[in-house]
């Protein structure tokens, strides 16, 4: 939905199903006024993907198309000293139980630390319709900032940052 001069939401039709690119995804994003770039990065010397990146005070999040498949990935900002694995690996588990969206895990970050990701995928075989691009982006956007709120809960002392307070 967008909103009129007058404030009044105007309902924006849906699309037929058609296939998904990262231009469609951004529609849902400009719709919603939400900041993003699409970039071009590097996977080897002479192949480079199309990313759609995004984030919040707490996390970035990069948006691809890799083959049939749209795929979500976040990671937090904060850094979790590597001798928290083992707590790290339980809290991730115990996520990934009692949540659908987005799926936990971690990985080695930097200087014996780790990083916490989420990531979510929608199948885009047969396309999708506008409709269904922005129930599954704005539904991702809120399940990961959900899910880092939930982490943030279990680690108040790695939170070193500030919300931004936008009027």
């Amino acid at each position: 939905m967008t909103e009129q001069p007058n404030g009044q939401p105007t309902i924006v039709p849906d699309t037929p199903i058609e296939a998904v690119t990262l231009e469609r995804v951004a529609e849902i994003f400009d719709s919603e006024n939400l900041e993003y770039r699409i970039e071009e990065q590097p996977v080897s010397e002479d192949q480079t993907v199309q990313l759609l990146r995004t984030g919040f005070s707490n996390t970035a999040i990069a948006l691809q198309l890799r083959g049939n498949t749209l795929t979500a990935d976040s990671v937090w900002r904060g850094t979790v000293p590597a001798s928290e694995g083992p707590n790290l690996l339980m809290l991730i588990n115990q996520w990934n139980q009692t949540h659908f969206a987005p799926t936990f895990r971690f990985f080695e970050g930097p200087e014996n630390t780790l990083a916490v990701s989420g990531v979510r995928e929608l199948d885009i075989t047969h396309g999708a319709s506008r409709n269904q691009i922005g129930a599954f982006v704005m539904s991702t956007l809120d399940a990961i900032l959900q899910s880092f709120a939930w982490i943030e809960e279990q680690y108040p002392q790695l939170v070193t940052w500030e919300e931004h307070q936008n009027d």
